[in-house]
This record gives C-alpha cells, structure tokens and sequence, in this order.
C-alpha cells in the first residue's frame, strides 16, 4: 500500500478529484481491496476509476459512473477497467453479477439529492432516505450468494452537514443485509473547526506516518464498533450477502 504514488496519481489525472485528506477512509478501502484475486468487482460512482486501477489485475472490474466526463479519464488511468454509463439507484445488471460490489463515498450523494428534493421519510427519531434505499436494493440484487460490500462515507458527527450519521447508516444497512461489520475510521476529535493545529484527526495521523508504514497507520486509524463512541471522520463497513439456502438445495 502506498498512499503517496495513489495520491500522485489522482493529481496527475484530474486534481479537481483529490480527496482532500491524506489519511481518507478511502485508503483503508484500497487496501482491503487489493487482497482480491479472480473476483467480478463493480465499483459504483467509481468516477475516474482510482480504486478499480488499484485492484488486482485477475479481477473482472467494472466502474460505473454517471459521469462520461470522468469514464473517459478513467479508460485513460487503466485500459483494462471496463467502463458503465449508468445511474446507481438503477444498475444495467442481472441479478447476482458480481463477487462484489464497491460502494466508496456515495451514500452522502443520495441523501443530499433526498434533502434536496424533499424527499427523506422521517420514522421517529430516524430518518430514511429513499435514494440510499434504492441504492442498497440494487447491490443486494447485484451480489452473488455470500458476495460482499464494502462501503466507505464520511460521518456527519465529524462534518456537521450532510452526511450520514451513525444511526441512519446502521438503520439502512440492517434493512438490507442480514450480516455487516462497521467500523470507525480516524477517532481523533476536532478540537476547533477554525484552527487546522487543533484539529487531532489531522495532526495525530501524520505524527504517526512517521513511525509506521502506511499499512500501519490504517490499521491504527480504524476502530471496531463498541455501541457507545459516535465520533470519527468516516465509516467503513463490510456487508454480506447471505447465501440462498432454497437455491442451494
């Protein structure tokens, strides 16, 4: 895992796409997913296609975006990707496609269009929101039995906006997913929204870079769900799909 030749890619590219962050949950993600070999893998709204290139060449890898603009730059980034013009509430796939399916940063698309348009279903102190619904129907339809999800977003309780909070995401995913492990990613708080210094969740991971590898660090920076802390930058989950007992009789 190197986060700097990712980083550099990414600039090289396009840098309007830079996440921003040298320590994003996406890193974590990658380097998850390189472990993968001889998978069918669709990266939903992979938009320049930086995680799909980063895969293991065996893998059958597809990223889809709604973007053409950013298909195009993605062929550029890896040739070998194979590239879908489609929408992520309504996938051009047939059921059970794929070993797994890539869901990186773009629950938090689906509840901004849900806000946006007056959309969100309130059920009590939980809100529900369909675009995120539709989403999550369509990579349950897409997995193989036992296939997996990983999913990656940021956490409003460190954003203060529009993002997921942690109980809508655990609401949505235990709606759809009979098993899934969630994780924290970088706990470290923000002290002061004004002064970057303050800010642990930046200061703290890159004292650490310089003690450990890079593979190192992301394993410090994710923190198992204990039920009681809602703080971190991000969410990163695991989701499963459970096997069919009926169809494999």
């Amino acid at each position: 895992m190197n986060i700097k030749k990712i980083k550099e890619k990414i600039m090289l590219y396009d840098q309007k796409k830079w996440w921003g962050d040298d320590y994003d949950v996406r890193f974590y993600l990658i380097s998850k997913l390189k472990r993968l070999t001889n998978k069918s893998i669709l990266d939903i709204g992979g938009g320049i296609g930086i995680i799909s290139s980063e895969l293991n060449s065996t893998n059958f890898r597809i990223n889809l975006d709604i973007s053409l603009e950013d298909l195009k730059i993605s062929k550029k980034v890896d040739s070998h990707i194979h590239q879908i013009c489609a929408s992520m509430t309504n996938l051009p796939f047939l059921k059970e496609s794929f070993d797994c399916v890539v869901c990186s940063n773009l629950l938090e698309v689906g509840k901004a269009i849900d806000l946006e348009n007056n959309a969100v279903i309130k059920e009590g102190k939980i809100n529900q929101y369909p675009t995120i619904e539709r989403i999550f129907l369509e990579i349950s339809r897409m997995l193989k039995n036992n296939g997996i999800m990983y999913l990656s977003t940021p956490n409003n309780e460190y954003y203060q906006s529009n993002k997921l909070d942690y109980d809508e995401l655990k609401n949505s995913l235990n709606s759809h997913f009979p098993k899934f492990s969630l994780y924290f990613f970088n706990t470290f708080p923000r002290l002061s929204r004004k002064y970057r210094k303050l800010n642990l969740a930046n200061v703290i991971p890159k004292m650490i870079s310089k003690l450990k590898s890079d593979d190192g660090l992301l394993k410090i920076l994710l923190k198992n769900d204990d039920g009681k802390s809602r703080e971190s930058v991000s969410f990163y989950v695991e989701a499963f799909k459970k096997e069919n007992k009926i169809n494999k009789e």
